[in-house]
């Protein structure tokens, strides 16, 4: 007879999230998130399977929420050019507001060019968003807001770039009014 959990998986997820999140994959040991989750080894393995297992669960996670944030920013915008400016401003601020860099791109560089399952996640991801970013692009256009003579997927794919490019600054320089100023000169690129 299976027993209940006698904790919240998601709750346990989102702790496992933020320390990897915090110091990496490779970084991170089992006796770290034994600790950080307050679970002992066999609940984790039980109920989320071994680190790499827990690790992609977690990038799915924080894809799968980072992509909603960006759903609803374009459901709150009120013309699609106001939606991309948004989206841009957004992913500055969110790295603003929690002090650390994407763990998608953190994850980029560490381990999507040698694990597979990472690179899946993290390719569904940024075509995702490319996506939702070209398809704004392209209603601009048709509104008069952004240039019939741009290329969408191009420019989609140019805002997704610089969000590495936020995120990098960032992590080096530590300032949130370069960050901002970046953000707002990409907005202005845009348009032109």
């Amino acid at each position: 007879m299976a027993r209940n959990k006698a904790f919240e998986p998601e709750e346990k997820l989102e702790k496992a999230k933020d320390l990897f999140w915090q110091k990496g994959y490779n970084a991170t040991s089992m006796q770290d998130l034994v600790e950080t989750m307050g679970l002992n080894r066999g609940s984790i393995y039980d109920t989320y399977g071994d680190k790499h297992t827990l690790f992609l669960q977690c990038l799915r996670s924080y894809a799968d929420s980072t992509f909603e944030d960006y759903q609803r920013t374009v459901e709150e915008a009120k013309s699609p050019i106001k939606a991309v400016e948004k989206i841009i401003k957004r992913a500055a601020l969110r790295t603003i507001a929690e002090g650390r860099t994407c763990m998608g791109v953190k994850s980029a560089f560490e381990l999507a060019s040698v694990d597979e399952e990472v690179h899946a996640i993290l390719k569904e991801n940024t075509t995702n968003i490319v996506t939702v970013l070209k398809e704004l692009l392209k209603k601009a256009q048709k509104a008069g807001e952004v240039s019939a003579k741009r290329d969408p997927a191009v420019l989609a794919n140019f805002i997704v770039s610089n969000f590495t490019g936020f995120w990098q600054s960032y992590l080096v320089y530590g300032d949130p009014e370069l960050l901002q100023r970046q953000a707002e000169f990409l907005v202005k690129s845009i348009k032109k």
